[in-house]
């Protein structure tokens, strides 16, 4: 499988990541909402996906930091909120954020994020909120 052939676009409004076998939503929440959001805001956007079944299903969650690290792809360029490049398919929409929550939690309660311009994953405390994000995806 080629890169290109990697993402497709679907007319429900997802995108089919057919290396992984995942469906991801194109916008993550900074770029719907165009809010920050702490990691209990990241999970109510979870439930608020769900429940208008965004792209026709009820089964969004947040990535693990494995899936997140998956999703970032040196073979792509795109651009942030600040103008500067990510690793992403350009298929999903442009301007989001650059860090993005995951499901992963350490022994200190903190939430991993990874950072898609250069892949870093770091713990941080579940109330930042600053340029905070979540991106939703759900098994295909």
């Amino acid at each position: 499988m080629t890169e290109t052939d990697r993402f497709t676009d679907n007319s429900s409004g997802i995108i089919t990541d057919n290396k992984y076998k995942k469906y991801w939503l194109p916008k993550d929440s900074w770029g719907d909402l165009a809010q920050w959001r702490n990691y209990d805001e990241a999970l109510a956007y979870v439930r608020l996906m769900n429940q208008v079944y965004a792209g026709g299903f009820s089964d969004w969650r947040l990535p693990t930091s494995k899936e997140a690290e998956e999703f970032y792809d040196e073979s792509f360029d795109h651009m942030d909120w600040e103008d500067e490049i990510i690793h992403i398919c350009p298929l999903f929409v442009t301007k989001c954020s650059n860090y993005m929550w995951t499901s992963d939690k350490n022994e200190n309660q903190e939430a991993c994020r990874i950072n898609l311009r250069n892949k870093e994953l770091e713990y941080i405390d579940l109330k930042t909120r600053e340029h905070q994000s979540t991106r939703l995806v759900r098994n295909v």
